[in-house]
């Protein structure tokens, strides 16, 4: 009985491990996806001012000529 005593300890601390490394995985996670969000936003932003600068080049030039 001593050793089912001692395997639960042993399973406690890997499932101690493994929570650990899971929590460890969702941050990793979570960072990367903030990065990955913040770099379309960044890319969103720029596309929309380049194409509000077109747009109003193109209806200048229209005005002018």
């Amino acid at each position: 009985m001593a050793k089912q005593s001692s395997r639960t300890v042993v399973n406690s601390a890997n499932h101690s491990a493994a929570q650990e490394k899971i929590e460890q995985f969702r941050q990793e996670l979570d960072q990367k996806l903030d990065q990955a969000i913040d770099h379309h936003e960044f890319k969103m932003v720029y596309i929309g001012i380049a194409t509000l600068a077109l747009f109003v080049g193109v209806i200048y030039a229209a005005w002018k000529f």
